[in-house]
């Protein structure tokens, strides 16, 4: 049961960092190779507050060049 709890943060943990990165490459507007950041690894809770981070930034971004 722990392994599968460990196994499905895991899956979760990449699937985050691939947002996040997407995020910033928005807000960037430079893009960013896969390849190098696959086997790096950032804990939940920080990249859970990134996405926060990086999505209300997108946010305002394009609110700004809306409006």
């Amino acid at each position: 049961m722990t392994l599968e709890i460990k196994h499905t943060w895991n899956a979760i943990n990449k699937v985050l960092t691939i947002i996040n990165l997407f995020l910033f490459m928005v807000l960037t507007a430079q893009g960013f190779n896969y390849e190098e950041v696959k086997g790096k690894t950032v804990p939940v809770y920080l990249n859970v507050a990134l996405l926060l981070v990086l999505g209300f930034a997108v946010c305002i971004t394009f609110y700004g060049l809306i409006r």
